[in-house]
């Protein structure tokens, strides 16, 4: 039951994110509709757990959803990093990763199939999001001031850290496990959703303290939409 409630919630929780972009504050910059967006599609894929979802039809659909979802999320984390970059420097080197690993990605599927490549590409994108979660926090640490956008981007940094770090504990006890007799389907579910919607309320709130809580200060122009 604990596992079920928690499961609806962080499903339900994975739309808040997309939902403030309701606010003209937030739809103003290109970064939370990329937020926004990953979230919706993690809420989108994840419906089939929840019990009022009985079509076979729709849950099959939304299993081969999540299949083309595990190749879309990391590139789309990446995006998101990019687009919130504060130097030029370091969005050209996301960028140069982020194609490196999509043109990898593709390579080895084409080469070895999705099964084989999916354990590697997973593992691979989940420590890329890893090492720039940390990298992404240790800078803002070391800033005295801070624009909202960058208050904001380190609710998502955090909480991607949380989320990709549990999800690589689960990686690791699948993929490394000596047998079943260490891998617990039901407690694996468990502390994947409770990350979800830890995760998701966090990045929520950062997004509700941009859009929603005074005027803060002037952001610079490059994280407009209206900006080249």
């Amino acid at each position: 039951m604990l596992c079920a409630i928690i499961t609806n919630a962080a499903i339900c929780a994975c739309f808040v994110p997309f939902l403030l972009l309701g606010s003209k504050k937030v739809r103003q910059v290109n970064t939370f509709w990329l937020v926004g967006i990953y979230w919706f599609l993690n809420g989108l894929v994840n419906l089939r757990a929840l019990p009022l979802i009985r079509s076979e039809v729709l849950r099959g659909w939304l299993l081969r959803l999540s299949d083309y979802y595990d190749l879309m999320d990391i590139p789309l984390a990446l995006s998101i990093y990019a687009m919130a970059a504060g130097t030029r420097k370091l969005r050209k080197q996301l960028l140069l990763v982020l194609l490196g690993y999509v043109a990898g990605e593709t390579l080895l599927i084409r080469l070895k199939g999705y099964v084989f490549s999916w354990p590697v590409v997973i593992g691979v994108g989940v420590l890329l999001i890893l090492v720039y979660s940390i990298m992404g926090l240790w800078q803002y640490l070391k800033k005295m001031e801070h624009d909202r956008l960058e208050n904001c981007m380190a609710f998502v940094h955090g909480a991607f850290l949380f989320a990709y770090g549990t999800y690589g504990i689960i990686y690791l006890l699948f993929y490394l496990r000596a047998s079943a007799t260490f891998y617990n389907q039901t407690d694996s579910s468990l502390l994947y959703y409770t990350s979800l919607l830890l995760s998701a309320v966090v990045t929520g709130i950062g997004i509700w303290g941009y859009g929603w809580r005074g005027s803060g200060r002037t952001l610079p122009t490059r994280y407009s939409s209206s900006s080249s």
